[in-house]
């Protein structure tokens, strides 16, 4: 029984290890907090990871006895189910990450990579547009604009209205937020606005007393998957300075 409890805890110390990795690449690089609850990560990701980080040491705790010809067979065997069973996982969650935070006439919108239209993700590729480049790690801020050739805003409006691609899906059309500056800026709204919106509910805003009297911050709403939230921009520059988890509709 020793033996089996040594081999457990040691694959448990190993596994936790690996989960501790898993767990700062998917809320520091891949989904930056808060966007983990804007997309709905957070409870898929770490259920997974519970169940892939205890079935592996529970499966060592029974099958381990020392001196067993086919020992190291059965470690090999859970070893390979645990790894292919995490990396399963981890892809779903790669799959899904926000890719780009692409401001869209009045507010900003979320866009995974599984959101993505493949045909304009070509065609940003093909057209040297460094901004519709999907990256691999943290997402990147962005602005969608109207394409300059007639026919595709035509091809586009009606794809969005029978539920297709539409302007955050299209990296063909994404340009850099500097771009976009007096856009941002017109559609900005003072931080005092969302109090007066929270009238009663004050304490939900918490968050931003430390924004509440600075004139030169001001918000846009975020259009998250499963949750909206707003971003914080600069009033003179249009520069994003955060992302904050309140939501925009009280």
């Amino acid at each position: 029984m020793k033996d089996r409890i040594h081999a457990f805890l040691i694959h448990l110390a190993i596994s936790s290890l690996i989960a501790v990795i898993a767990i700062i690449f998917v809320f520091y690089i891949w989904y930056p907090m808060p966007l983990h609850e804007a997309v709905g990560v957070t409870e898929i990701f770490l259920m997974v990871l519970a169940v892939d980080i205890t079935i592996g040491p529970i499966l060592t705790f029974v099958v381990f006895k020392r001196g067993k010809p086919s020992l190291p067979f059965d470690l090999t065997v859970i070893a390979m189910l645990q790894l292919a069973a995490l990396g399963y996982g981890m892809y779903t969650v790669f799959d899904g990450r926000p890719v780009f935070l692409v401001f869209n006439s009045d507010r900003f919108d979320v866009t995974r990579a599984s959101d993505l239209d493949p045909e304009s993700t070509k065609k940003a590729e093909l057209e040297g547009n460094e901004y519709g480049i999907v990256g691999w790690l943290k997402p990147r801020w962005v602005a969608a604009v109207k394409s300059p050739d007639l026919e595709r805003r035509k091809e586009i409006m009606f794809s969005s209205v029978q539920g297709g691609p539409d302007w955050p899906q299209l990296p063909e059309l994404f340009v850099p937020l500097s771009q976009v500056k007096q856009k941002i800026l017109k559609n900005a709204k003072p931080v005092q606005k969302l109090y007066d919106l929270y009238s009663g509910k004050e304490g939900k805003l918490n968050v931003l007393d430390k924004w509440k009297d600075k004139k030169d911050v001001k918000w846009l709403a975020l259009r998250g998957a499963v949750k909206d939230m707003i971003v914080l921009v600069n009033a003179d520059s249009g520069e994003v300075i955060e992302v904050v988890n309140v939501s925009p509709w009280p």
